[in-house]
């Protein structure tokens, strides 16, 4: 399949969702604690997930049916993948969380954060969207805060204290256990 030539129909969360609410897209969404409590406190948004393990998937999947709520779809896939099917202008808001930094150099062509995946990520957000960014490892939140601010369609935007403070993940969790400081950041999709 030919990614630039492939395309969702424009009414594609309509078809996911069956409402026409805004979406929030989690990208690697872990145990999924953030997007079940996020599900649980908006229930007039809707949140898609692209999850990259089968079993963190399927784990996922059951803490969504112990909790009952209906906004939730997760899909298990490469974010950059998913990304390039979506329509323009189409998702509200994306989170990324403690993304893997592959810490050995080798292994840094496999990092989430390369200037395609913000050409992505600002392309189908809607005008005013946001991407939420929230990690523990200093050096990569630079290179994320440096790609997101090369892309002229973004700008970036103060965030509240709590929301940096906030976070039950286990991945925000571990790093207050070590001690290790959570930076964040948040950019929005500039008017077309």
């Amino acid at each position: 399949m030919n990614l630039e030539t492939c395309s969702l129909p424009a009414h594609l969360w309509r078809t996911i969702f069956d409402n026409d609410r805004p979406v929030s897209v989690e990208i690697g969404p872990g145990r999924g604690e953030f997007l079940v409590e996020m599900a649980v406190a908006h229930p007039h948004r809707n949140f898609f997930a692209v999850e990259r393990s089968g079993s963190r998937l399927r784990a996922i999947r059951a803490s969504i049916a112990a909790a009952g709520v209906q906004n939730v779809r997760v899909l298990r896939g490469d974010a950059t993948c998913v990304l390039a099917l979506l329509p323009d202008a189409c998702v509200a808001t994306y989170h990324i969380q403690f993304p893997d930094p592959w810490w050995k150099r080798r292994h840094h062509r496999r990092r989430l954060w390369t200037p395609e995946f913000v050409a992505l990520l600002a392309r189908t957000l809607l005008d005013g969207g946001t991407i939420e960014f929230v990690t523990d490892v200093a050096d990569y939140f630079e290179v994320a805060r440096a790609l997101l601010r090369s892309d002229s369609s973004l700008e970036e935007m103060a965030l509240p204290e709590a929301a940096i403070a906030a976070g039950s993940t286990s991945f925000a969790r571990k790093a207050r256990q070590r001690g290790a400081a959570i930076r964040a950041a948040a950019f929005r999709r500039r008017l077309r």
